[in-house]
């Protein structure tokens, strides 16, 4: 019985949280991170859940409209319904019946016996057809396929889908030295990569030995890919002087900064700032857990409090559509549409016109995405240049995710000394 109030527990968080998604429109990432579950197992369960069903949300909804009412279903017991099917289709830890059983009893509970009866018969003739017995891998948004096709080529949108089919590895980055020998065949070291140095960057092999050593806890590691160094690797130095990491939650770009000057011995002084009080907590216990020191501040990247020309670098990590890192946002194909992605730069052009003045002359702003999309990324830079006189462009760099990296977008640009530009 204990166990069946755990999987009901699992399966109506999961069913909550994908309907405010769906009325929302919000972040999966963001609502996963306010659960109010107390068990760190639970939570998992939930975000695997919901990892799997919109890894394969194209399959289920379809499966789920090919059995409804003329009518349709209703969107709260259509979520339900999604949640259920992913749970006895893609789960090991629940055998579907059980998953089903429950699924049943908590739609009767919620929505009265016709629901309750609708959702049994749904899911019984569901989980007997020939279908289900070999379901695909994943299934991808048509609408963001045919634009990535229109954007990149053919070829291109095959091996990025391949890509967001994989699962990605986990993957944490050494801060210093191994402090033991954790024991054989817990992680390996990936290959170092032509933007990676002088970070380096591990494959968990055994998540549950590796998170029990406790070197998370002690700042020892951080869980990052090794995209995340692509706009770092376009400084020519480590960083010195006054920094702001502009949208800094939840730290982990703020972290590798300090890493550097420390290891480079420059006196970094760093301003870590984010618009959402959630996140600048999350941000804070990360810096530290890692012994960062920094001036944090809630400030959004649009309307800071900043004096102009008060820094030396400063790097606009920008809110992003999260195309380059879709295997790990699975949500994030399914929020895309045109509009979005023109509100999403719009947001970001904000954030750069307003950084431009807080960059000291001779100063750096460093823009950097976890998107590939050319409306977000070198579009956008153009656009800022032409904009901005004062400033150009030292270098930029695109990385299409692979096997052990996400994609990723970097541009350096420079602030001119005064009277540079007129000349």
């Amino acid at each position: 019985m204990k166990n069946n109030h755990i999987s009901e527990k699992i399966l109506f968080t999961a069913y909550n949280i994908l309907l405010d998604w769906e009325k929302n429109h919000v972040n999966l990432d963001e609502c996963i991170d306010q659960m109010r579950l107390e068990e760190a197992e639970g939570k998992s369960a939930v975000a695997s859940l919901l990892f799997e069903y919109f890894r394969h949300k194209g399959f289920i909804d379809r499966l789920i409209q090919d059995r409804a009412h003329k009518g349709g279903v209703k969107p709260e017991l259509r979520a339900l319904l999604a949640c259920a099917l992913t749970q006895s289709i893609f789960q090991t830890g629940i055998a579907a019946e059980s998953a089903a059983n429950i699924a049943v009893d908590c739609a009767k509970r919620k929505f009265g016996r016709g629901p309750g009866a609708f959702m049994n018969a749904v899911l019984r003739s569901t989980l007997k057809s020939p279908e289900v017995s070999n379901p695909p891998s994943s299934s991808f948004p048509e609408e963001l396929r045919s634009h990535w096709e229109t954007v990149f080529g053919e070829e291109q949108t095959t091996a990025l889908m391949a890509v967001y089919a994989s699962n990605p590895p986990p993957v944490f980055r050494l801060r210093g030295t191994f402090p033991e020998d954790a024991g054989p065949g817990i992680y390996r070291e990936l290959p170092a990569l032509d933007f990676t140095a002088p970070f380096r960057f591990y494959e968990i092999l055994q998540p549950d030995k590796f998170f029990r050593l406790g070197w998370l806890e002690k700042g020892l590691v951080y869980v990052q890919d090794p995209a995340t160094v692509l706009a770092l690797s376009l400084l020519e130095a480590p960083p010195t002087g006054p920094v702001l990491d502009a949208c800094a939650a939840p730290g982990g770009k703020s972290i590798l900064l300090k890493d550097w000057a420390d290891a480079a011995g420059t006196n970094l002084k760093l301003t870590a700032a984010d618009r959402s009080a959630q996140r600048l907590k999350t941000l804070k216990i990360n810096l530290s857990r890692a012994g960062v020191r920094a001036f944090t501040v809630q400030a959004s990247a649009q309307e800071n409090p900043f004096p102009d020309h008060s820094f030396d670098l400063i790097l606009a990590d920008v809110p992003c559509g999260n195309s380059g890192v879709l295997r790990r946002r699975c949500d994030a194909p399914w929020r895309y549409s045109a509009r979005k992605l023109q509100e999403i730069a719009t947001l970001q052009w904000d954030i750069l016109n307003s950084l431009a003045k807080l960059t000291a002359p001779g100063g750096k702003l460093l823009y950097s995405t976890c998107s590939i999309e050319p409306e977000e990324d070198e579009n956008q830079v153009t656009r800022f240049l032409e904009n901005h006189p004062d400033f150009q462009l030292v270098r930029q760099r695109k990385l299409f995710p692979g096997p052990y990296h996400d994609g990723a977008f970097g541009a350096l640009l420079q602030k001119k000394h005064s009277g540079e530009h007129h000349s």
